[in-house]
């Protein structure tokens, strides 16, 4: 079935150094401007926006932090905090929470947004949906809008300094995107089930996938070194253009499956909430999609290459217990939850934890 949504690709920039462009590009949005972001990430990339805008006539009217968590109160709270500025635009700063929670409230003011990740973590820079979770940690729902964010600056310089941990995660979510999108949209046919921009987004979900097995050891050493190298550019390609293209194009019912809605149940867990971040769980869901599957070969590959990364690959590392009883929860929300909504043939919470077990003993 085809649709005749209107369809907004991205406008991006990705480079080392290209904050120094900033003026150029977002004049035409206007000239007053606010930002909204991590501490952390603005400590570390406002310097460059200051210095880029030293000199013309483009305001920054005030630098806020957008509180940790992309939840409806924080994005509540920072537009009664910009309102009274009445900015032109809105800079959304930092990784995919603080650009998500930046995302839902240029929406609520109607005004543009630009998105400066640094990290490369996701693809949230310019995808048209924010992941929001309740005030005590948990996920909670998406937000979707009727388009990304009006820019994206990604500058890899900035980029490669932030704590590897969040780039190998990135590469985590970005390789699932893949195997997910593949799975879920399996047997839909062209011109039935499956729409041509659906068709197109799954094909291109290759380039979340290949490069990164191919690439993302070296980019990951060079990340460690603070370098933004060739690796690097061409994995953070992967996990902010590539990932975020096929999430623009492809329906919702094929942009998740199992590999996420595992993430998600893990996250039931109050220290997996804690310790470990989006990528790596959805990672190992990855892990158990292909198992339950039937696809242990290519499980065995990507167990080898996720433990040369240093990502957990079993419940163990997760400090989590391989009980039926205990992940009862988990199990429940990995089968039930909206990624599961369209999936080529019913899973259950019995054959989820077969493919845990499975996996926990997975060898190369």
């Amino acid at each position: 079935m085809y649709t005749t949504d209107v369809v907004t690709l991205p406008r991006f920039c990705i480079g080392r150094g290209v904050l120094s462009r900033f003026p150029a590009l977002c004049r035409p949005m206007g000239r007053r401007f606010a930002v909204a972001g991590g501490v952390t990430a603005m400590d570390r990339a406002l310097p460059a926006l200051r210095a880029s805008v030293s000199g013309t006539d483009m305001v920054l009217l005030g630098a806020l932090p957008f509180g940790g968590t992309c939840t409806e109160a924080a994005m509540e709270r920072l537009c009664a905090q910009i309102v009274p500025m009445q900015p032109d635009f809105l800079v959304g700063m930092g990784g995919g929470r603080a650009i998500d929670t930046a995302k839902g409230v240029a929406h609520r003011l109607r005004i543009p947004l630009v998105s400066v990740p640094t990290l490369v973590s996701n693809c949230a820079p310019i995808t048209a949906l924010s992941v929001v979770y309740r005030e005590d940690g948990p996920f909670d729902r998406f937000i979707f809008y009727d388009a990304p964010p009006a820019l994206t600056l990604v500058d890899l310089t900035i980029a490669a300094a932030a704590p590897a941990r969040y780039f190998r995660a990135g590469l985590g979510d970005t390789l699932a995107k893949h195997l997910e999108s593949t799975f879920s949209a399996r047997g839909d046919r062209l011109g039935e089930a499956l729409d041509h921009m659906s068709a197109m987004g799954v094909a291109l979900s290759c380039t979340c996938y290949d490069p990164i097995l191919a690439y993302g050891r070296q980019a990951l050493d060079e990340v460690k070194r603070g370098e933004a190298g060739p690796a690097m550019e061409i994995c953070a390609r992967s996990v902010i253009v590539s990932a975020g293209l096929v999430s623009l194009l492809a329906n919702d019912n094929y942009n998740c499956a199992l590999a996420h809605a595992v993430c998600y149940g893990l996250q039931l867990f109050p220290h997996v909430e804690a310790q470990f971040l989006h990528g790596d769980l959805v990672a190992y869901g990855a892990l158990v999609q292909l198992v339950l599957d039937g696809q242990e070969e290519k499980a065995r590959g990507l167990r080898a290459f996720l433990v040369s990364l240093g990502t957990p690959v079993t419940l163990a590392q997760l400090g989590i217990p391989l009980d039926r009883g205990a992940l009862e929860a988990t199990l429940c929300e990995a089968t039930t939850g909206p990624d599961m909504a369209h999936i080529p043939y019913p899973i259950t919470p019995g054959m989820v934890f077969d493919a845990m077990a499975r996996v926990e003993t997975l060898q190369p």
